[in-house]
């Protein structure tokens, strides 16, 4: 675990441990968004809730530059970006029962069949995200992909363990790039959310 930029850490491909209290203060409610492009919907957030700790999920360099860029500027204490490869960050490093929401907005479809290993969402995230989330724990989903998100929503809502609530209606602010390309082009936009029962 490195620092590399302000409020950008790297997470090394042998690193086998994540010292999460290094990130976030214990007992500090914890939110996540996997694949966080240039940190616009997490700074707007982390703006708006002092008190809740946001990490976002990025490996594109320059998008990690720009993410920094934007929580250094707005001193953001309560906002940090790991460089990490997404699946084994969510799999293997955090720890059990300390997650109250992660936000999966437009990630990449993988469109081809041969391709759909690669996907973030399989159907062993529901496991992950039982493992990982609070009681009450919540995922919310956003694509333009309906395949995609067809296969997402059918893994969530035919595991017992979760329920469906209303998505997140974002505020302007806090639309992603993808997102506001989507919408300026009238393109459709999937949305779900699942709670952990507790």
């Amino acid at each position: 675990m490195e620092t590399i930029l302000p409020h950008v850490i790297e997470l090394k491909d042998d690193d086998r441990e994540l010292d999460l209290t290094a990130i976030v203060p214990e007992g500090m409610p914890l939110e996540i968004e996997i694949g966080c492009g240039n940190g616009r919907f997490l700074a707007a957030r982390a703006t708006k809730n002092p008190t809740i700790a946001y990490i976002g999920i990025e490996r594109m360099m320059e998008r990690i530059r720009r993410c920094s860029k934007k929580a250094h500027r707005d001193n953001l204490v309560n906002l940090t970006f790991l460089r990490v490869e997404a699946g084994r960050f969510v799999r293997d490093l955090l720890p059990d029962g300390r997650v109250q929401a992660m936000y999966l907005f437009f990630p990449d479809p993988w469109p081809k069949r041969r391709h759909h290993k690669h996907r973030f969402f399989q159907r062993e995230m529901c496991d992950t995200l039982a493992r990982i989330f609070i009681p009450g724990g919540c995922m919310y989903i956003s694509t333009d992909h309906e395949e995609y998100f067809k296969e997402m929503y059918r893994y969530l809502s035919e595991d017992v363990r979760f329920t469906e609530i209303e998505p997140l209606l974002r505020e302007a602010d806090e639309q992603t790039d993808f997102e506001r390309l989507f919408l300026s082009k009238g393109d459709a936009i999937y949305n779900c959310a699942f709670r952990l029962n507790g």
